[in-house]
This record gives C-alpha cells, sequence and structure tokens, in this order.
C-alpha cells in the first residue's frame, strides 16, 4: 500500500511538472516584426571586388516592448540593434539614378548592456541573437542629391525568445517575411559611407 501511493505521488508530481513546463513555455509571446531602423553604412572602397556592404545601427521602435532603457533616446541607450552584411551582385544605371541589387544576411541583437556607439560598429554586434534574416536589398542612389532609398526583402532564418518588460517575447517566426523600407543619404568623404532610417512595412506569416 505505501508502495501504490508512493508510485501515485511520484505521477502526480511528474504530471504537474509538465503542466509547469507547458504554461513556462506558453509564456513566450511572438510580434509581427515592427520595427524602426536607424542606422550608417559602410561600403568597401572601389575596386574591392566582389563589393560589401556594412549596415549597423539600432531599433528606436519594436513593437510591444521597450526600444530604450533610459533618456536620451538615441544608440547608447538602445536595447536593441542590429547589423546587415550584404554582398553587391548587380548595378545599373539610369539617368542620375544608380541602382544597385545587394544580397546578404541581417541579425537583431537585444543588448540590455545598451552600450552603442557609431564611432565603434563592433558595439551594435555583442549582444544576445534574437532574429537571423536573409535579404535580398535594392538600393537607388540619386547622384545629384545624394539621397537614396533602399527595399529589403527579408526571410527569417532563426528567431530566439528574450526577456522585455517583464514578459519573453519573440520576434517574429522561421520562415515568415517582412520587407524594410530605408531613406538615407550618401555621404562624402567616407567612412560612413552612409546615414539611414526606415521602418519595416509588411510582414507574411510562413
Amino acid at each position: 500500500m505505501r508502495k501504490l501511493t508512493a508510485l501515485v505521488a511520484v505521477a502526480v508530481l511528474a504530471a504537474t511538472d509538465a503542466a509547469g513546463a507547458g504554461k513556462s513555455a506558453d509564456r513566450v509571446t511572438t510580434r509581427d516584426v515592427s520595427l524602426d531602423f536607424v542606422g550608417h553604412v559602410t561600403n568597401s572602397p572601389p575596386g574591392v571586388s566582389p563589393a560589401a556592404s556594412s549596415q549597423y545601427g539600432y531599433l528606436s521602435y519594436v513593437g510591444g516592448v521597450p526600444a530604450f532603457k533610459r533618456e536620451p533616446a538615441d544608440e547608447s541607450s538602445a536595447l536593441f540593434t542590429f547589423d546587415a552584411r550584404a554582398t553587391v551582385v548587380r548595378v545599373l544605371a539610369s539617368g542620375p539614378l544608380r541602382i544597385i541589387t545587394r544580397v546578404g544576411r541581417l541579425t537583431i541583437y537585444s543588448d540590455p548592456a545598451a552600450n552603442g556607439s557609431f564611432a565603434n560598429p563592433a558595439t551594435f554586434s555583442d549582444g544576445k541573437r534574437v532574429l537571423v534574416a536573409s535579404f535580398r536589398q535594392q538600393a537607388v542612389i540619386d547622384t545629384l542629391t545624394s539621397a537614396f532609398t533602399t527595399t529589403n526583402r527579408n526571410k527569417i532564418l532563426s528567431t530566439a525568445p528574450f526577456r522585455a518588460d517583464r514578459t519573453t517575447v519573440r520576434l517574429g517566426r522561421v520562415g515568415a517575411r517582412f520587407d524594410t523600407i530605408l531613406s538615407g543619404h550618401v555621404n562624402m568623404p567616407a567612412p560612413p559611407s552612409g546615414y539611414f532610417a526606415g521602418s519595416t512595412t509588411a510582414f507574411r506569416a510562413p
């Protein structure tokens, strides 16, 4: 009888633990990738082949969670940063417009240390990776004004949960797609090669 009671108690405890684990897993909140970007771009010097582009900075808005640790709201207080590396696959010309197609990978980081600095681009990739996406990018540069617009077609490759405002959050799902529209201005002389800001737009679940 004692053995039966002990076995029942063990079974109850195991079921309770399993239920608790399920509840813990259910507490992860998945959000659409609704983001605002502020960043710099540094391109490889002329003559380098294949031409490369490094785009980095911070998120000034992350849908549903705080984006800054403190005031003032800038790179030094941003809780989320990003780093994108791309390679040029084609360059076209149309009148004063220069059209550049790139492919690459975007990584978004959660960085509770909030220590970003444009003087040290490495500070934008020293947090926890919370989203990795591949992308195809088209940048259109007006060579008369030095203004440019960029469209990124992103596909999420991996995403990891993180803590934000007493909640465990995940950005998007693997396989989901989202677009990013950026506006910027070329800087001469480099570095950086330019400045930009923009937002995610369309979001498509896998």
